[in-house]
């Protein structure tokens, strides 16, 4: 009778061990699942953002000193196939780098001109340029 029960208790044994197997080897593959998942979504969004900045192309059309209040007017268009968010303007010249907010959107195929108070020109020659989200820019050089 006692052999009976130890056959049975390392049967029993036995069959544990290799259920264990089976659920180690079952949380290996949804783990596995899951890491191929996200690395799959993240190529997914960079690609559409990749493709997003491809497809953006702003150009400054004018840059005006409006007399006498010392404003600036800029004319920008939007000749890509998405809506751009221009953020930054910097104005450089040999002697001077300054750099201004812009928080301006142009949908596709739209000219905007905007007038700034707060940006005075410098003597010619100088440049502009103007930066958008994603992180393209724009330039356009006056003079010399």
């Amino acid at each position: 009778m006692l052999q009976a029960i130890t056959r049975r208790h390392s049967r029993f044994k036995r069959g544990k061990r290799g259920l264990s197997n089976m659920i180690v080897v079952m949380l290996s593959l949804v783990l596995v699942v899951v890491i191929v998942g996200n690395v799959v979504l993240w190529s997914y969004q960079m690609n559409q953002i990749d493709w997003e900045k491809m497809q953006e192309h702003i150009d400054i059309i004018s840059v005006e000193p409006m007399s006498p209040d010392n404003w600036t007017r800029f004319t920008f268009k939007n000749t890509g196939s998405v809506t751009s968010h221009l953020t930054g303007i910097w104005i450089t010249n040999a002697t001077s780098h300054q750099r201004y907010t812009a928080d301006l959107f142009l949908n596709s195929g739209e000219s905007v001109s905007r007038t700034f108070d707060n940006i005075r020109l410098h003597a010619e020659p100088y440049t502009v340029k103007v930066v958008t989200e994603r992180g393209n820019i724009a330039v356009l050089q006056k003079g010399g």
